[in-house]
């Protein structure tokens, strides 16, 4: 017997919540409690629209927002104002010049003096920051048609002109109307990923499927040969309570059973799911040869930032998903398959898809299965036939098989009765035969404050926040710094350099160097080009910009394409922008300086096209002819002219001094702007 519907395990049951008359409601937002201000970094920014106001936190000074899109999922579309307040810190008292792209008004005041104001055309003056915190605030407006952008700069005498990093503001973390905004995105969050619209019928309230935000499609891994993949012991305990075995686990626990104890129905469930299985897997003994390799690939290709080794217990200080029950979850030759492609039964799987080879998948497999540790005792023998009545009663198959629920109220009737029992509930009264989702206290206040707003947020998103929760979400910062912060895979030096002992790489001329660091996520918005940027984050791109570097970028195909619009929407980008044909003069001019006969020898570190470097250093710099494909414009120049700027620790020289001229002076009379243009123009002739 094999089931083919699609569902893993994630059941909503009855809120059992009371009914109320028609239109009355009962829902109202907590209050929150006064804490003591917190300063930390980034800006708080608050848009206003059709009377009402809506706040969150920004690393920037900047934002797009298309034509006809609403600037929150909190706000109607159209015009709006948007307004950033915090301080710039500066260690020294020192002398900047701010200005502003827009396509509306700004006006900025720094320290309670007029800073600039777009409607204004005087050139640009330097301004005076002083040592420490400079209260700053920027209104912007947003014009009455077309696309709302802003992006604020500035330069010095050190530095040519950039946007204002986030590592140079501050605000305070904990200021009221930023809590509320917060509190209110992470309920509307809650709601979307724990599929509280697969039990409650929102008809009429919430949008189609596919539409609005795009969580609220999020599916529940396929019940496709549950049997064969997993193990009954696992099976029941998971069922029993997910969040012992994985914290932060979606699944809820279905049965309200003996604390401590395996319901009897979580075991009949897991004998039934084990009933189903078609295949026979014969034990094999752990090759200790392939258990080093394992782990060897395991540090290498960063799945230490985001799990903890599979012998590990107890609780991690960066909350990585624990891997100890791996070895009691999985059937080898289906943990084999899972690596290779996890998101074939479950499209919106937090687990990035690597492109492993089958070796790779086996190496990884035999260190998983070589080296977990935790057990599964205790459950009762369950009842195949009892489980298979089960699948169809409790729950299960309202989220992961799509079935339209019958027996608990709609999202109407639920906001009317008071939005606190059920699954909100805190003691067993009120909670009654609900699932159990583990809610925090505070997540159980963020899901009544979003219930007491409404549900029309949820009938729209923008792709900025989309891009910001999904860094969070998949944890992009596990792997690679931002802002200044360090990646949690750079603080597990101790732990990565062991596992690496167990299979060293080869050295060589162009070979993988540990050492080599990942790119930061600071300026992504900026610097990649949306097309190739949803092609990157989905793991289509054959082509590995650095080979050097030990990690491979995995894919996420189910969030590319979003994240890949809102990165840009974050910093004030939005499409690229089409470039007339190059100049032959220019072009001309761009080969040469690209050369080592009178130009920066570009090609002494960097492929151009199919012509190797001329003299690597430990590794050949990216493909040049790969740039115009890969980059936004706006961000060659900005690299080019000071990439110590953007990367402290990159081995790119400056060439251009502070008053942006290079000593190649035959060439646009040593302008650096325009010599790092021309460039640009001949490398969109060489073919990729």
């Amino acid at each position: 017997m094999k089931i083919s519907l699609p569902l893993p395990l994630f059941a909503l049951l009855v809120l059992s919540l009371p009914l109320t008359h028609a239109g009355e409601s009962t829902v109202q937002a907590p209050p929150l409690a006064d804490v003591a201000a917190e300063v930390k970094q980034g800006l708080t920014v608050s848009f206003t629209a059709g009377g009402k106001t809506d706040t969150h936190g920004a690393r920037l000074v900047a934002l797009y927002v298309p034509a006809g899109e609403a600037p929150t999922p909190f706000l109607a579309p159209g015009t709006f104002t948007a307004k950033w307040e915090g301080e710039i810190v500066s260690e020294l008292r020192s002398e900047y010049t701010f200005t502003v792209e827009t396509t509306g008004t700004v006006t900025a005041t720094l320290n309670g003096q007029p800073l600039l104001d777009s409607r204004q055309h005087a050139d640009p003056h330097p301004t005076q920051l002083q040592k420490g915190a400079n209260k700053l605030v920027v209104e912007f407006q947003s014009p009455a048609q077309g696309d709302a952008m802003v992006r604020l700069l500035w330069s010095s005498k050190e530095f040519p002109r950039e946007p204002v990093p986030p590592i140079a503001f501050q605000h305070d973390a904990n200021a009221r109307d930023l809590r509320t905004g917060e509190r209110l995105r992470e309920g509307r969050l809650l709601f979307a990923q724990n599929h509280c619209a697969a039990c409650h019928d929102g008809t009429g309230t919430l949008p189609p499927k596919g539409e609005g935000m795009p969580e609220l499609a999020q599916d529940a891994p396929l019940f496709d040969a549950i049997g064969d993949k997993y193990r009954e012991a696992w099976l029941a305990a998971w069922i029993n309570d997910p969040h012992s075995i994985r914290p932060h686990a979606l699944m809820p626990k279905v049965f309200a059973g003996e604390a401590g104890k395996i319901d009897q129905r979580a075991a009949d469930l897991a004998a039934f799911f084990v009933s189903t299985s078609t295949t026979k897997e014969e034990e094999k003994a752990i090759d200790d040869a392939l258990v080093a390799q394992g782990g060897a690939l395991f540090a290498n290709l960063g799945c230490i930032a985001c799990h903890t080794k599979p012998d590990a217990d107890g609780n991690d200080e960066h909350d990585r998903v624990p891997l100890s029950h791996v070895k009691a979850k999985w059937h080898r030759n289906a943990l084999v398959a899972y690596l290779q492609d996890p998101a074939k039964s479950y499209a919106w799987n937090r687990m990035p898809h690597f492109r492993l080879t089958d070796t790779e998948a086996n190496q990884l497999t035999e260190y998983l299965l070589g080296t977990a540790n935790r057990e599964f005792t205790g459950a009762p023998k369950g009842d195949a036939a009892r489980g298979a009545q089960l699948l169809t009663t409790s729950g299960c198959l309202n989220c992961h098989a799509g079935v339209p629920p019958t027996i608990t109220p709609n999202l109407t009737a639920t906001l009317q009765s008071g939005w606190a029992k059920g699954c909100l509930g805190t003691d067993a009264a009120s909670h009654g035969k609900a699932p159990d989702f583990s809610f925090t206290p505070a997540q159980r206040e963020a899901l009544v404050a979003f219930a007491a707003d409404g549900f029309a947020s949820l009938k729209q998103d923008t792709s900025a926040e989309f891009a910001e929760r999904q860094i969070k979400n998949l944890r992009c910062t596990a792997c690679h710094p931002r802002d200044g912060q360090q990646s949690v895979w750079s603080q597990l030096e101790e732990e990565v350099v062991a596992l690496q002992s167990g299979a060293p790489l080869e050295e060589g001329e162009g070979k993988p160097i540990y050492t080599t660091a990942l790119p930061a996520l600071t300026w992504f918005g900026e610097k990649l080009r949306p097309d190739y940027l949803a092609t990157f984050i989905a793991g289509h791109e054959a082509n590995k910009p650095r080979p050097w570097i030990v990690a491979r970028m995995p894919g996420f195909a189910t969030y590319a394409e979003n994240f890949a619009k809102g990165l840009p929407h974050q910093q004030g980008f939005g499409p690229v922008p089409a470039e007339p044909p190059g100049d032959p003069a220019r072009i001309k001019i761009g080969e040469t300086l690209v050369g080592e006969n009178g130009g920066f020898n570009c090609i002494q570190c960097h492929i151009l096209g199919k012509r190797a470097a001329t003299a690597v250093f430990e590794a050949p710099g990216p493909n040049l002819a790969w740039g115009p494909q890969r980059l936004r414009k706006e961000y060659f120049l900005r690299w080019t002219l000071a990439p110590t700027r953007i990367d402290p620790d990159t081995k790119m020289p400056k060439f251009a001094d502070d008053e942006g001229r290079t000593p190649l002076t035959d060439f646009f009379h040593g302008n650096a702007a325009e010599q790092f243009e021309a460039i640009w123009e001949f490398l969109h002739t060489v073919p990729r």
